[in-house]
């Protein structure tokens, strides 16, 4: 079902889709209480910040790292899909390798990935410096960004103010003087008393983590990026109002968008598994057919204990997961709490089939499958899907641990339950969970901090909460003015 997939997209703190939808919240909620403000102006300076500087948010990494993957890596005769990480777990990598021997019609998967084992350094070096490049040339692009915003702003700014002072240069020369003019001008007018102020404008209503996991994580990648954009609006400030009104609004944005929907979604979570109804997976997963029929598919085991076939795929990970751990020791040659993992475990992976652990964590997106197609169909969701494991990938075994721990918990849950409609009731409850999730957080960065943003220009501005930076420059411009009289 839709309503499953998009909470799985939605839901998946490693996603881009639930940042960019709450950025645009934030965004149209800034422009909003911008125009109620500051008018046409400030609406259209900041409409031109906002959703300018989320396109190059949102589509500045992907492009230039597109860009890098096909000049310097191909000059460089290095695949760029091959994860760097692969080449330093050996163990992981002596495997993959051998999976790719025998997929058929896709020599080329193996050949990438010998290349990039026997050029490791040549492939590291690129990777980083594909990070490097492409988070700088994003932030220039912000950068170049604002201040051709800053200027537009400004030049219309001026515009304004020299037409308005040529109106009443024109009326202090020709109607000002006029007999007639003066007998129907409102000052020698009965109706003085009158006077209306009318609003200039119509009100609106309603409405930390290590280098090597940011560059790894697109998600933290973006947040890299977005700490880059919050210094530059700062730095960039033209106004002490301005400075003081883009930290909050920066803060609250970070906040809301990195921070927070991770903590508020393992809160519910933590609520409803103590309540007997865990939601730790996707919704697509806990709808599966596939797994509601491997948790009603009864097996008897040699001791005669009845058990499904879901928990005997548990119990056969976790004993594998364990028994190929390898701790590490420390320089004293005492073991530590560290380990890595044996081959044993990814032969586990890349080669068991029909195991319900290992396809559930593929619906998930634990375990990444070959598609193929065009990077647009890929991107769409149309690519082929030829349910191989990618070799190129690398597999973060505590990761598939979590995953599995969830899956168990899930399953011990389900003990002496209808258990269609348990699961029902969970996916309800996962969907419920990530829709308050996205509209907690919606609320605060498309409604609350805008006001709150207001509220504190009209603290600071006697009460006004006019665009400031249109005051400060007429302001100058008044005094160019007057120089010019004198």
């Amino acid at each position: 079902m839709l309503i499953n997939k998009i909470t799985s997209t939605f839901g998946d703190h490693s996603n881009l889709l639930p940042l960019f939808t709450k950025d645009v919240v934030n965004s149209t909620g800034m422009t909003a209480f911008s125009y109620d403000a500051g008018g046409k102006i400030e609406a259209k300076d900041r409409f031109i910040d906002e959703f300018g500087t989320q396109a190059i948010w949102m589509g500045g990494l992907p492009f230039f790292k597109w860009a890098i993957d096909n000049s310097v890596y191909k000059f460089a005769k290095i695949d760029p899909g091959v994860d760097v990480r692969l080449l330093k777990d050996k163990e992981q990598l002596s495997v993959a390798m051998e999976y790719a021997k025998n997929i058929k019609d896709k020599k080329h998967i193996l050949e990438s990935l010998e290349n990039a084992a026997v050029h490791t350094s040549k492939a590291k070096g690129l990777f980083l410096g594909k990070f490097a490049a492409a988070t700088a040339l994003t932030l220039a692009s912000f950068f170049t960004l604002v201040k051709v915003k800053q200027h537009l702003t400004r030049k219309e700014i001026e515009r304004q103010f020299w037409e308005k002072k040529s109106q009443q240069q024109f009326y202090n020369d020709n109607l000002a003087k006029s007999p007639a003019f003066k007998a129907f001008s409102l000052e020698n007018n009965d109706l003085k008393a009158e006077k209306v102020q009318v609003s200039k404008h119509p009100s609106f209503k309603g409405v930390a983590s290590t280098l090597s996991a940011t560059m790894f994580d697109p998600v933290k990648n973006l947040f890299v990026v977005d700490i880059g954009i919050s210094g530059e609006r700062l730095a960039n400030s033209r106004t002490k109002t301005e400075f003081a009104e883009t930290a909050i609004k920066e803060g609250s944005l970070l906040f809301f968008l990195y921070v927070a929907g991770s903590y508020i979604q393992n809160g519910i979570e933590k609520i409803s598994e103590y309540f007997g109804k865990p939601i730790g997976l996707h919704a697509e997963v806990i709808a599966s057919e596939r797994l509601k029929k491997a948790i009603n598919t009864k097996n008897t085991t040699k001791d005669g204990n009845v058990v499904s076939k879901l928990d005997e795929s548990i119990k056969k990970f976790n004993e594998i997961y364990e028994s190929n751990k390898q701790f590490i020791k420390d320089k004293n040659g005492k073991l530590t709490d560290k380990f890595i993992m044996k081959s044993g475990f990814y032969d586990y992976v890349y080669n068991t089939s029909d195991d319900i652990v290992l396809d559930m964590a593929k619906k998930s997106g634990v375990l990444k499958n070959i598609i193929e197609g065009s990077a647009w169909q890929k991107f769409i969701g149309k690519g082929k899907n030829t349910r191989l494991l990618d070799p190129h990938q690398y597999i973060n075994h505590k990761d598939l641990k979590n995953f599995a721990d969830n899956l168990d918990k899930l399953s011990k849950a389900t003990a002496n339950k209808n258990v269609e409609k348990f699961l029902k009731q969970c996916r309800n409850l996962k969907i419920a969970s990530v829709a308050a999730n996205m509209g907690i957080s919606c609320l605060f960065l498309g409604l609350i901090v805008p006001y709150s943003m207001m509220k504190y220009r009209e603290k600071h501005q006697n009460g006004k909460k006019e665009f400031h930076v249109q005051s400060e420059i007429e302001k100058q411009l008044e005094k160019s003015f007057k120089g010019r009289i004198a």
